[in-house]
């Protein structure tokens, strides 16, 4: 009797319990994407950089249409990493020249305007506001999956650590370095006007 009960449920309940592993499993890997795309999880990669690196949140920059807010800028000695987050979700394909990028998730299919064009109009509003800096530009996909020719400045969060300290040549000095923390604290939003300059 217990052997007829197997044959005949035994393959329903391996079934069942292979969908419910397979649900517990993508429950997980979204409340990893949920925590990785958190402005605060990036921002604790950054606060953990050495001390040469000094992280400036929330920058309001003056630009051709308008003010442009950048989230987050680390300055060092090698340089001003200008930092881009797009919280895409799903498979991101283009290149780095291109205008658009094509989004698909979950059946759907979207674009996206190129994020480095972006990043570069935050660079150049930088650039007025401080004066030639060694600029580096880094956009951040904390929960795509970049299936592109972004170029090595297109990144997943896991990256962005090794990313920025990698740069190791000098490009300033440290008396530099603080003259621009000073420009960009004075521009930092007055909603989050605390002390962002670790």
């Amino acid at each position: 009797m217990v052997e007829s009960y197997f044959a005949a449920y035994g393959i329903k309940i391996f079934a069942s319990l292979i969908v419910f592993i397979a649900l517990i499993m993508m429950f997980i890997r979204q409340s990893n994407d949920r925590a990785n795309a958190d402005p605060q999880a990036i921002e604790n990669i950054l606060n953990q950089l050495e001390s040469d690196y000094k992280l400036v949140t929330n920058v309001m920059v003056p630009g051709d249409r308008g003010v442009f807010d950048l989230g987050n800028v680390v300055v060092s000695p090698y340089g001003v990493f200008v930092i881009t987050v797009k919280q895409t979700i799903g498979k991101i394909f283009g290149g780095k020249g291109d205008r658009e990028w094509e989004v698909k998730s979950g059946g759907s299919r979207d674009f996206i305007a190129n994020p480095l064009w972006e990043n570069r109009k935050h660079v150049n509003a930088l650039e007025k506001l401080i004066g030639p800096a060694p600029f580096i530009s880094i956009v951040v996909f904390p929960r795509g999956n970049l299936k592109g020719e972004f170029g090595r400045n297109v990144i997943r969060l896991g990256e962005l650590e090794n990313f920025i300290t990698q740069n190791k040549t000098f490009h300033m000095s440290m008396d530099k370095r603080d003259e621009i923390l000073k420009a960009l604290q004075k521009s930092q939003s007055k909603v989050r006007a605390r002390s962002d300059y670790r």
